[in-house]
């Protein structure tokens, strides 16, 4: 829980008492908290969303909650930005920030446009902590079910929410106690990287590029860790997918994620399917969500497709 803590001290401190005074039971099981200017503070628990009251104590009353104002809000997100809003633009127009440690924090507001492109957002409304969790053996089944059963690469699909992250951090850890690994965690939300040192379990042979672009830390890590496998988070561009497919040719597995529900989700994207065309992963993953992260739902071959 010590990072955990590190987490709530970017809360404005009503906002963060009515948090750190919740029931042992519930805080063993939250998964998001979120701000919402003039409206009740809320915590998600077990998947399930709820009002928090400022004794620490859930209820499904909003006027029993925490109010949030609209100060907390600003004050919030002024140190979620370590008090430098401009540094953070890039942030800004993907609509979510990291933190040290790996816990996501989502952002709506008003949108701000230049030249009739996304530049960046005002007036923040609303912000979601998603907190990350270390699940030892969560990706067991997976690894049993499509590494060791069909080698080769997997991509690892789920919807928002599903568990992803969660399950790519113990596949890591899986893997990584017995072959070489090189993680490339683009955002930092897989191995929580903190001063030099990961803040979760992710494998005793595991080499960790941490905030590298996918594309650069693919090629890096080919070139300097000799890996049997890299894992990444979810592919989004073509120049990554250009990197992965060069790391592919030199006989390195690749894992990755990919937020898609089902096959035609994932070949609609134009990232991914030269990916699939050139047989980089040997079969999909799909997971779905619940109140345990990652529950595998089905694997499929990518040669049956």
């Amino acid at each position: 829980m010590d990072i955990w803590t590190r987490y709530f001290s970017y809360l404005s401190p009503r906002l963060r008492s009515a948090v750190q005074s919740m029931q042992h039971g519930d805080m063993n099981r939250l998964q998001e908290i979120r701000i919402r200017a003039g409206r009740p503070l809320a915590v998600t628990v077990d998947g399930r969303e709820h009002f928090l009251m400022i004794s620490g104590n859930l209820t499904t009353y909003p006027e029993q909650a925490v109010r949030v104002t609209k100060a907390e809000i600003e004050e919030t997100f002024r140190s979620v930005c370590e008090y430098s809003v401009y540094s953070f633009s890039r942030e800004l127009r993907e609509g979510f920030i990291t933190l040290r440690g790996g816990a996501r924090v989502g952002l709506s507001g008003t949108a701000v446009y230049n030249e009739g492109e996304l530049s960046g957002m005002r007036n923040i409304s609303s912000l979601c902590f998603r907190l990350p969790r270390q699940v030892e053996n969560c990706a067991a089944k997976l690894v049993r079910e499509t590494v060791v059963r069909y080698g080769g690469g997997v991509l690892i699909a789920g919807k928002a929410g599903s568990g992803k992250t969660t399950m790519l951090r113990d596949t890591c850890r899986l893997l990584g106690s017995s072959s070489r690994v090189s993680l490339i965690d683009t955002r930092g939300e897989i191995a929580g990287m903190l001063h030099g040192l990961p803040q979760y379990d992710i494998g005793a042979h595991t080499d960790i590029f941490d905030g590298f672009p996918r594309s650069d830390g693919a090629v890096m890590a080919l070139r300097a860790m000799t890996p049997e496998y890299i894992i990444c988070d979810e592919i989004s561009t073509r120049g990554e997918a250009d990197a992965l497919l060069q790391v592919f040719g030199c006989g390195v597995n690749i894992i990755a994620s990919a937020h898609a529900g089902s096959i035609d989700d994932i070949m609609k994207r134009r990232t991914l399917k030269p990916l699939i065309d050139a047989g980089v992963f040997s079969c999909v993953a799909f997971i779905g969500e619940g109140t345990k992260p990652g529950k595998l739902v089905s694997v499929q071959r990518i040669n049956a497709l």
